[in-house]
């Protein structure tokens, strides 16, 4: 997947559930089981008060409420298949979600008013911004759809190899960035103090054409509730660390374990006077390992000339780790450090391959299959062969 832009949140995210919310594709043979909410209770003042139903499968299940990512503000087991929650407003929730672990999740903005809730679904209503985002969702998946019917019959066409068909993803996805991005703007410069805001500038600065300047300018246009969140202060701040660690500057050194779980840094290895080509990867990522076979034949191309490959474990276990060594036959060194080196580097998705001159200097980034052959080729006409 390509790296720039938190690994495409808000595409991914919409592309995924225009398809299906949450799980609710596997559960559709129970759908027509869900009862829907009837507004018969009322919130109090100040209070937001959510009216939930879920499929009879989840009853005796629980439903957490949580706001940035991970805080959970309250939880309520289905029964019945029906739930309710009612908490007091807070300014500075602008977004929340309701999750049954493993099995639905839905957003929803905690405004004043009664929620309706339904988790098989894709949207909350009930309210004015709940609604608004519900409406302005339909609007988004309309517009995507035929992005995403190109998108799924470059998944389905054998004849492309499965470097020919990232590449054409890619390109198709940054041309909707490309589409998105107005319509992202126009929400953002009218609801500059809203969760509609929020939602609209967290996409925006997803987008694959983002670099600091212009998220500092699309920053600069909402209100401090908005630009405060910490989804937004985090994808700024990585933003900063990639600007920190573009090309021409200097490495940034971390520590981590070896496979052997002994200590070892990144200036064990760069800016010891060869070219050092790292790999950011985890086990579980599907293009991380497709880009080892190609990781394996630069091996094999160039280390002769003095090229050091490593590996840079992130997001990632070490049983999990040494199995997909195992299983993918690497042979280079390997850093393991679950966090600290995405969040030097700015990175947000993965596998992100980044050259480092003999000095330590950052040569490229975002490096992939072919990109690596060329840039290598490049060098060593200007190096007498040797890296």
């Amino acid at each position: 997947m390509k790296t720039n832009s938190w690994l495409r949140v808000g595409l991914v995210t919409l592309i995924a559930l225009t398809a299906t919310p949450m799980v609710a594709q596997r559960k559709k043979a129970t759908k027509q089981q869900t009862p829907k909410a009837t507004v018969v209770a009322k919130n109090k003042a100040g209070h937001y008060l959510i009216l939930g139903t879920a499929p009879s499968a989840a009853n005796g299940k629980w439903v957490y409420l949580t706001v940035n990512g991970k805080d959970a503000l309250d939880s309520v087991m289905i029964k019945g298949g029906k739930f309710s929650i009612e908490r007091p407003v807070v300014q500075e929730h602008l977004q929340a979600a309701l999750h049954v672990p493993r099995e639905y999740y839905l957003s929803l903005i905690p405004e004043e008013g009664t929620i309706i809730a339904p988790m098989d679904e894709n949207a909350a209503t009930g309210t004015p911004l709940n609604d608004l985002s519900a409406k302005l969702r339909e609007e988004d998946e309309a517009f995507v759809k035929p992005y995403t019917d190109r998108l799924k019959a470059i998944r389905m066409d054998e004849k492309l190899s499965a470097d020919e068909k990232e590449k054409a993803q890619d390109a198709i996805i940054e041309e909707l960035y490309g589409k998105l991005e107005p319509r992202y703007a126009a929400r953002l410069a009218e609801h500059p103090n809203d969760a509609i805001g929020f939602m609209a500038l967290r996409d925006l600065l997803g987008s694959t054409t983002m670099d600091l300047a212009k998220a500092e300018r699309c920053i600069a246009q909402a209100q401090p509730l908005v630009r405060n969140q910490t989804d937004i202060q985090k994808m700024l701040e990585s933003l900063r660390q990639r600007e920190a660690t573009k090309p021409g500057m200097p490495f940034v050194d971390f520590a981590g374990v070896d496979d052997s779980n002994k200590a070892v840094r990144l200036s064990d290895y760069v800016g010891k006077g060869h070219y050092v080509l790292v790999d950011f990867w985890a086990s579980w990522c599907g293009p991380c390992r497709r880009e080892i076979a190609h990781l394996k034949k630069v091996r094999d191309a160039y280390t002769d000339k003095g090229l050091v490959i490593l590996g840079a474990v992130v997001w990632d276990e070490m049983e999990a780790h040494l199995k997909a060594m195992k299983e993918l036959e690497i042979t280079w060194p390997q850093i393991l450090n679950k966090d600290e080196p995405t969040n030097l580097y700015g990175i947000q998705g993965i596998p992100q391959i980044i050259l480092f001159a003999p000095d330590g200097k950052i040569v490229a980034r975002d490096l992939r299959g072919k990109a690596i052959n060329d840039k290598l080729d490049e060098i060593l006409k200007t190096t007498e062969g040797k890296l």
